[in-house]
């Protein structure tokens, strides 16, 4: 069978045409992300009160939800002398049921989170065996995807920032978990920097 010459030319050209689609929503996201870092540096920078961080924190996490074209996402701060994670910040469904709730810090993929320290992705929420489905059948949800990270201040871990569900079933990348992890790394330095003033005073 013979291939029209035709019909690979208009194929070949499809695909390049995704191709190039898909690298310039690449170099969209990265002028973002550099100029969201850049925000994030000035405004680190001046911070020193208690009072100034709640601002801080909510903008690093709705411009990390945006970054990740998350509709659903969680700040939640640790909570050591308890064990426990409490949701300072939510995002989406459960935005004005979940910000006060608090679980243990070893549960489900947040606690995972916290227990080592280390960022980690979830395609299937169900399939991994990480995943608690306290938070879900409470609430009437349904975790699909995860991107969570540490925030890290001083070495510590001092909370977590879980981004979920991305639109159209697409999971979430590794290019987005790194994104996720630079911006946990300032939310953490400046909560620790709030800790050292205080601590100072």
């Amino acid at each position: 069978m013979v291939t029209n010459p035709m019909t690979v030319m208009q194929r070949e050209n499809v695909r390049l045409q995704e191709e190039n689609q898909k690298l310039q929503q690449e170099v969209r996201s990265h002028r973002e992300f550099i100029a969201v870092l850049t925000d994030l540096t000035g405004a680190s920078s001046r911070m020193h009160t208690d009072a100034e961080l709640m601002p801080l924190l909510r903008d690093i996490f709705s411009k990390a939800l945006r970054l990740l074209n998350a509709p659903d996402g969680s700040l939640s701060l640790l909570d050591a002398e308890n064990n426990e994670l409490q949701f300072v910040l939510v995002a989406g469904a459960l935005a004005e049921e979940l910000v006060g709730y608090r679980l243990p810090a070893n549960e489900g993929i947040a606690g995972w989170v916290v227990q080592h320290g280390e960022a980690t992705l979830v395609h299937d929420a169900r399939r991994d065996p990480r995943f608690s489905g306290s938070i879900d059948q409470r609430f009437r949800f349904q975790t699909q995807s995860i991107a969570a990270a540490p925030l890290i201040g001083d070495g510590r871990v001092l909370g977590v920032i879980e981004a979920l569900n991305r639109p159209g079933g697409q999971p979430f990348s590794e290019l987005d978990l790194a994104l996720l992890r630079l911006m946990c790394h300032y939310a953490g330095e400046a909560l620790a920097n709030i800790e050292r003033s205080e601590s100072n005073q």
